[in-house]
């Protein structure tokens, strides 16, 4: 939908990311579904369901992102790797934003072989194991 150009029907519940691969050095595009959108500072945070070894992390570790699309919004970020303490605060604002979703996380994370470094069937611990990365404009 964002290479049609209609990523903004997603809403701001997903992203489009446009990251350097680290060994190849082309341009990749990746989809990811956004856990928190603060209106307020437009940030964007998204889990890495995969862990250190999803490549679109792996390359933002070498090199920023270059492009975030989401929503109506098209920019070039900040970012930042989130902390544990903060990828914990994320987890519990988004259980609590999203109660009917935090209760299949348990579910759907083993179901898709999310690199879970947890055995806590909370979902906030869950989802606080995984790496987070936020994004926003570039002031």
């Amino acid at each position: 939908m964002y290479r049609i150009g209609l990523g903004w029907m997603l809403t701001k519940r997903f992203l489009a990311l446009t990251h350097r691969g680290r060994t190849s050095g082309r341009k990749h595009e990746t989809i990811l579904e956004v856990l928190l959108f603060d209106p307020g500072t437009k940030e964007s945070v998204v889990v890495s369901a995969y862990g250190n070894s999803a490549d679109w992390y792996r390359n933002l570790q070498v090199e920023p992102a270059l492009r975030v699309r989401t929503g109506r919004m098209d920019y070039t970020p900040e970012q930042r790797l989130l902390g544990p303490e903060e990828a914990r605060e994320a987890a519990a604002e988004f259980c609590r934003r999203h109660p009917w979703e935090a209760r299949l996380v348990p579910r759907v994370l083993p179901a898709i072989g999310a690199a879970l470094s947890t055995g806590s069937a909370s979902p906030i611990d869950l989802l606080a194991s995984l790496p987070m990365v936020a994004f926003r404009p570039k002031q």
